[in-house]
């Protein structure tokens, strides 16, 4: 380990009058142009400070939770290792840093901690530990956390007073509980303040942290608001799910909310040693930027260069920081599209009230939809075994919404048969998949007639759907409670055009469909199948007098 010098002389002295040992702005400048001459020359770092601008920003938040990046080539894997050096000449703190595969660990910020930390300590190359001043401080310790299920029994009583989240989206796909489970262990009785700092390039809606994030992105750019970039949130989660969140600007305001205040109470009963506000959090983000990595651009002139020339829809998300997910060209609907379609205006057309069902095989969902006209007005789902009680079901769900049977279409593939043979919906139309179109020439099947039917309608804002339903809620067998909302938005990735059909179109098969979306389409599914029942056409049916 170098010598250290006796750097008093570059002390603030307003600080000192306080008791308090600040480096001069001027001499912090002086060490960042010292580091940036011996990047240029290829020379070894003499000392460690955060770039200004983004990293200095990153390294003097106070947040319990900071989320930085945002943009890549901003130098976020390097201070959320740096940050971790503020507790190292602590023998009794430990250190966290995590990412989901031990590849990823070993290639990202293991490789850029041994250059870092190097003189600070000693690595363990077999575990991913460091211990700085060899053994006399703090310990470091590199995971990876693939089953984010076991996160909770792994690091059950642990404690660790700064956790390093990288790539923090690649945990949020499906929900926020990473997030909550690192929270929970991020504690110590050491007496330094406890922090997480994990780091993200945007994501879209289809991630979650999407949604945690909105307060700061601009919902017309789908970029970071500037005046809210750093901005200090205060968060209390008063349930299971991600989003039963109350969120403020002040403490007071999440204190307000009438679920947090309630639960807030009933946790600090008693306790002499708790106060409401310890109860709540505190959030910031902090956007990167190229431009602040003054270093990258003098060691890797060519980087921006070789990222852009990846191609794909992502570079100018993740260089410009856009908040949107990326469209295949080869998919069917856009996201910007599907929302219209939430928040298009009723169309109730012929007023005439048509239902259709998407009949589900063990761990997949049954859907029922409901649609006057071409306005969604219910829906209901649920998973798991058939039964006979699904008959009574259906004819419940038709009877509550005024639904001819003759308006009525299923999925008569698969366990969709055991419906086509029963006597109840002998009235019915069955939805075969892979039924002849009604022009071969133009679609190969009715499913890929219907699919593209119906999206063309979506895009000429034909369709509608009430917003209750969108904000309904279920919870798949894996656990992750979702809307209605959240589902759809998925599963329109299952709308593609096979390739190499020609002239004729063909949807994706369902084993494709799977792959893109990661589940079976079953929500969306059911609304392409509705498209069949317009091509009858008959008069509107006044409501409140009996159908069947």
């Amino acid at each position: 380990m170098k010598k250290q010098v006796d750097d008093k002389q570059f002390l603030d002295p307003v600080f000192l009058r306080y008791g308090q040992e600040v480096y001069t702005n001027d001499y912090a400048q002086v060490i960042r142009a010292d580091v940036l001459d011996r990047k240029t020359k290829g020379k070894r770092l003499a000392n460690l400070i955060p770039q200004e601008g983004f990293q200095e920003k990153v390294a003097t938040a106070e947040a319990d939770l900071v989320i930085c990046g945002g943009r890549k080539g901003g130098g976020k894997t390097a201070i959320s290792l740096l940050n971790s050096m503020r507790y190292m000449f602590n023998p009794d703190v430990s250190l966290l840093a995590v990412r989901k595969f031990e590849d990823d660990v070993r290639r990202g910020p293991w490789k850029e901690a041994k250059k870092l930390f190097r003189g600070f300590g000693t690595a363990k190359e077999s575990t991913f530990e460091f211990s700085f001043l060899d053994g006399r401080g703090a310990t470091m310790k590199m995971e990876h956390i693939a089953d984010l299920g076991k996160i909770s029994d792994r690091f059950r009583g642990a404690e660790m007073a700064y956790i390093d989240l990288e790539e923090l989206p690649e945990h949020t796909r499906e929900d926020l509980s990473v997030i909550f489970d690192f929270l929970a262990v991020n504690r110590n009785t050491c007496g330094v303040k406890s922090q997480t700092v994990a780091t993200c390039n945007p994501v879209g809606w289809k991630n979650k942290l999407r949604k945690f994030l909105e307060y700061y992105i601009d919902p017309d750019t789908d970029t970071i608001i500037k005046e809210r970039d750093g901005a200090v949130r205060y968060m209390f989660k008063f349930g299971s799910d991600d989003s039963e969140i109350a969120w403020g600007n002040t403490w007071e305001e999440v204190y307000a909310h009438p679920k947090a205040h309630q639960k807030i109470d009933l946790l600090v009963l008693g306790r002499d040693d708790l106060t409401p506000r310890d109860m709540i959090m505190t959030v910031q983000f902090i956007e990167g930027d190229y431009s602040d990595n003054k270093i990258l651009q003098i060691t890797d002139k060519r980087y921006i260069s070789r990222l852009a020339s990846k191609g794909d829809g992502s570079v100018i998300n993740d260089l410009s920081g856009v908040w949107r997910d990326i469209d295949e060209g080869s998919g069917l609907l856009t996201g910007d599209e599907m929302r219209r379609f939430f928040d298009n205006t009723e169309k109730r057309g012929d007023e005439i009230r048509r239902a259709s069902c998407d009949v589900a095989i063990v761990g997949d969902f049954f859907v029922i939809w409901c649609a006057e006209g071409r306005h969604i007005i219910d829906m209901e789902a649920w998973f798991g075994e058939m039964s006979d009680a699904v008959i009574p079901f259906i004819e419940q769900f038709l009877k509550k919404n005024n639904v001819n049977k003759k308006n009525f279409t299923f999925d008569a593939n698969g366990l969709g048969v055991w419906l086509s043979t029963n006597s109840a919906f002998r009235a019915s139309k069955p939805f075969n998949n892979k039924s002849s179109a009604s022009d071969p020439k133009l679609w190969n099947n009715l499913k890929s007639e219907s699919a593209e039917k119906w999206t063309r309608e979506v895009k000429q804002g034909m369709w509608s759907i009430d917003s209750r339903i969108l904000d309904r809620k279920f919870t798949d067998r894996k656990g992750h409670t979702f809307t209605v909302r959240q589902r759809l938005d998925e599963e329109r990735l299952a709308l593609k055009r096979k390739e190499d059909t020609g002239a004729r179109f063909e949807i994706i098969d369902k084993r494709q469909m799977k792959i893109e979306v990661g589940h079976s389409p079953d929500f969306i599914e059911g609304l392409i199948m509705f498209m069949p029942l317009y091509e009858v056409h008959q008069s509107p049916i006044r409501k409140g007098f009996s159908i069947w």
